[in-house]
Formats: structure tokens, C-alpha cells, sequence
């Protein structure tokens, strides 16, 4: 075990949601890390994407590097949301 596991440890000893919220963040960075690889497999750059979305490129960007996902999911879910990140 390395200091990482240890405090991860520490922390949901101290803290039992934190577990859940650590859950919650790599459900999400692995949902983003899909639609960014699915994105440039399809040939598209932020600025194509932001076109269709009739956005600015710093918004799919912002989406792509930050929390702007689980706030959207916050603002439009009255329930907490369960990703689905199996490939089907």
C-alpha cells in the first residue's frame, strides 16, 4: 500500500461519503476521457464541437477540463445521476 491508498483510507475512515465522492470523480473523469477520445476519433476539434453546440470553443473546453459535467448533471437531474460507462 502506498501513502496515496493510505490516505484515501484515512479519509473514508474519517469521512464515509467520501468514498462515494471519490466514486462519483472517477465515474465522471472516465465519462470525459470517453467522449474526448470518441470526439477525436471522429475527427472533430473543440471548435467543431462548439459549432454544433452554438457555443464557443472555451465552453467544450471547459466541459472537457473541469467540474462543468457535474454541474450541468446537478441542474438537470432532481435525483443523483448513475453513469453507465460500459462500452455496449
Amino acid at each position: 500500500m502506498n501513502d496515496l491508498d493510505r490516505s484515501i483510507e484515512q479519509r473514508v475512515a474519517a469521512d464515509p461519503e467520501y468514498a462515494d465522492l471519490r466514486d462519483a470523480e472517477v465515474r465522471r473523469q472516465r465519462l470525459i476521457a470517453q467522449l474526448v477520445e470518441i470526439r477525436k476519433a471522429n475527427g472533430l476539434t473543440q471548435a467543431a464541437v462548439a459549432r454544433t453546440m452554438n457555443v464557443g470553443q472555451s465552453v467544450v473546453a471547459e466541459i472537457e477540463f473541469s467540474a462543468t459535467l457535474d454541474r450541468y448533471a446537478a441542474a438537470v437531474s432532481r435525483r443523483e445521476l448513475q453513469l453507465d460507462l460500459a462500452r455496449s
